[in-house]
């Protein structure tokens, strides 16, 4: 049985993105979370946004990539991956546009469009851990 197209683009996007993801997260975690928190509460200022709750979700921003990228890499979980992603995108273009940083809040929502496409298509993650721990139940 051969690999169809679909189900290896849908891989291909799955990984990309999660890689994408995890990459922020990983390097922001390697290179100290502390630092990150207190550039993203600074650049945050302006917002009419409590200090410390941009502060505090700043905090678990680098973790929350890291396990998303790397439950999309591998394929696990993922249509809970999605939904979490997605709703965690909507919590970044909150405080986005609550800062008036238009151009990012357009950088995220192609991030949010990703996250509704690998969901919507979800029936092509053939390529996957969650398809190999489903068959395998069966039988």
């Amino acid at each position: 049985m051969g690999i169809n197209d679909r189900s290896l683009a849908y891989a291909l996007l799955r990984i990309a993105f999660g890689v994408n993801f995890a990459g922020h997260g990983l390097i922001r975690i390697y290179n100290g979370v502390e630092p990150f928190a207190t550039t993203t509460a600074e650049h945050m200022a302006k917002s009419p946004l409590p200090h410390v709750f941009i502060l505090t979700f700043s905090y678990t921003i680098p973790f929350l990539e890291a396990i998303l990228g790397l439950t999309l890499i591998l394929g696990v979980f993922t249509r809970i991956a999605l939904v979490c992603g997605a709703v965690f995108m909507m919590g970044l273009t909150i405080g986005i546009t609550a800062n008036q940083q238009w151009d990012v809040a357009s950088q995220q929502l192609i991030y949010s469009i990703v996250f509704f496409l690998l969901l919507y298509l979800i029936e092509h993650n053939t390529l996957s851990i969650d398809n190999y721990l489903r068959h395998s139940s069966i039988q």
